[in-house]
């Protein structure tokens, strides 16, 4: 594939919160994921950050819009804490640099 999307991990934690669908205490697995658009394989750009829990006992899956209040500030908070890492700009970065080479060193 020549362009697209695609997806990693960037934090995952474990509030201490119950789990609106068993009640269980503790079983909730907070992922944030960081969305990148690529081109030939390469990252050029970041898509933005989104999160989902999961309920390790229930299975059950969450995102942010259907999260109770407890689970929705630990979301938030692990969300602000998530930086982008800075391979999502590799593409850009590495035209940045041809360029910069090609200013410099071929034009004298």
């Amino acid at each position: 594939m020549i362009f697209g999307k695609k997806t990693s991990v960037l934090k995952v934690d474990n509030p201490a919160v119950v789990c609106v669908n068993c009640k269980k205490s503790n079983t909730i697995t907070l992922r944030i994921l960081g969305d990148y658009g690529h081109l030939f394989q390469i990252p050029f750009i970041s898509k933005g950050k989104r999160g989902a829990s999961e309920c390790n006992h229930c299975k059950q899956v969450l995102s942010h819009q259907e999260m109770n209040n407890d689970l929705k500030l630990a979301y938030f908070e692990l969300k602000e804490n998530a930086k982008i890492p800075i391979w999502f700009f590799a593409g850009l970065i590495t035209i940045k640099i041809l360029v910069i080479y090609k200013i410099i060193f071929i034009n004298n």
